[in-house]
């Protein structure tokens, strides 16, 4: 009788096991299949990749600062990058834009570097005309609809750049807080076999945006939306900015926008906004929050293509500010934010990534993108080194594969402040976001 009960209860055990045993291997099947693992692994930190330009900007110590990347052919992308003046005590002098063609990430050049747009000072000129760096949207050439038939405005794209007329004085200083002027210029661009060119380039009024009081370009590139494209911009009302998604669509004239839809609502002040599509096709926004929102990570979703939005995440004190953050999204389509580490204010020196988790409502383990003091040591001058404006894109190479790429800028503050030569590591780093789940294309070729 005791035999065949211990034999009796070693057999039910057995049976539970096993089902136990189906069960996870059935549900480690599904997942798999039907619900694959995505998520960031990593990040590379190699050297830096545009340091100096090939011409001199009026005639200073210069050198390549934040890169914007866009598509522009099945294997080929590109940098808008902006070109950074030493010594004048802002680290946002530039001196116009450089774009650079590239279809490897190992081997960026700014040898045959196209020139977009330059600063202008006349000789004995009391001031200068200081222009940045156009962002935008871009449809690649070769690129087809969801039919697989040919997109009908591929090959062609626009950039909106920002520029202001300021007095300077014998030395390149100038107050950044004063402008004489503040104008906007609209590029029309295009590439086909014949390379990139610029179809027109116009000046545009404030209120260019539909009747809206037009501020800045975001920081992302813009995002496929039917035959139309989606960017985040910012408005001004009143004193404060508002940002949110601008719809632009390729008309007799080239590229325009056609709405504005705010995102962050009239309190605060929201600026630089980064916008992205998400793994299950809704939209994620986020945006440079000032005042009492400086240190904060703000992301708000979309469940409608953008007609109305909910804040999913607000956690204060995450990153350093004021400065530049993003949002962001690996070749996986896993999204991630991209900003210094806090409190490191004013110094900028640790850019970190924080993965967003599955529900979209918080900030994961952080992943540290560069540590500039930690790698390179105290900056030359003495000073900090700077390692910011973050900006990313996911594009497809020569190697017929999907790349999720970050660029940042990295500086001596002591460059920023004096008219001293470039370090070795100063410069645009142009590094890519590794991710372990399958790509999900921005376009379809």
């Amino acid at each position: 009788m005791g035999k065949h009960f211990f034999v009796k209860r070693i057999f039910i055990v057995r049976v539970v096991l096993v089902a136990i045993l189906s069960f996870l291997i059935q549900g480690l099947g599904n997942v798999v299949e039907g619900q694959e693992i995505k998520g960031i692994t990593g990040i590379t930190k190699g050297n830096v990749d545009l340091p100096v330009p090939p011409d001199p900007c009026l005639d200073k110590a210069c050198h390549y600062t934040v890169g914007w990347p866009i598509q522009v052919a099945p294997q080929k992308a590109a940098l808008i990058c902006g070109r950074f003046i030493s010594g004048t005590g802002n680290v946002d002098f530039v001196d116009g834009a450089d774009l650079i063609i590239f279809d490897d990430l190992a081997n960026i050049s700014s040898a045959k570097a196209i020139p977009l747009t330059r600063n202008i000072r006349m000789p004995g000129d009391s001031t200068i005309t200081m222009k940045f760096f156009p962002i935008g949207g871009f449809v690649p050439f070769g690129a087809k609809q969801e039919d697989g038939s040919a997109h009908p405005y591929a090959g062609t794209g626009f950039g909106l750049s920002y520029n202001s007329v300021k007095g300077i004085d014998a030395s390149g200083h100038f107050d950044y807080r004063k402008s004489l002027e503040i104008f906007y210029e609209l590029f029309q661009f295009a590439y086909d076999e014949k390379g990139f060119r610029i179809i027109k380039k116009e000046r545009v009024d404030e209120n260019f945006l539909s009747g809206w009081d037009l501020g800045q370009v975001g920081v992302s590139s813009a995002i496929p939306d039917g035959n139309d494209l989606l960017v985040g911009m910012m408005i001004k009302f009143g004193s404060i900015a508002v940002s949110g998604i601008a719809r632009w669509r390729h008309k007799k004239n080239g590229w325009r926008p056609v709405s504005f839809n705010p995102v962050t609502g009239y309190w605060g002040s929201w600026s630089e906004p980064s916008l992205i599509r998400d793994i299950d096709g809704n939209l994620l926004f986020s945006a440079r929050g000032g005042g009492n929102e400086k240190f904060t990570v703000a992301v708000w979703r979309s469940l409608d293509n953008g007609e109305t939005w909910k804040q999913v995440i607000h956690q204060k004190n995450y990153h350093a500010g004021p400065s530049p953050i993003s949002l962001n999204r690996a070749a996986d389509g896993s999204p991630y934010i991209a900003a210094n580490l806090f409190p490191q204010s004013p110094k900028r020196e640790i850019l970190c990534l924080w993965p967003i988790n599955a529900d979209r409502t918080e900030l994961g383990e952080l992943y540290i993108a560069r540590d500039a003091r930690g790698q390179f040591g105290p900056a030359p001058s003495g000073s900090w080194w700077l390692v910011d404006h973050p900006i990313s894109s996911v594009i497809r190479l020569a190697d017929s594969k999907w790349h999720g790429i970050l660029t940042y800028h990295i500086v001596d503050k002591g460059e920023v402040d004096s008219f001293e030569s470039p370090t070795p590591h100063t410069g645009c780093y142009v590094e890519e976001i590794l991710s372990k789940g399958k790509a999900i294309p921005i376009w379809n070729f």
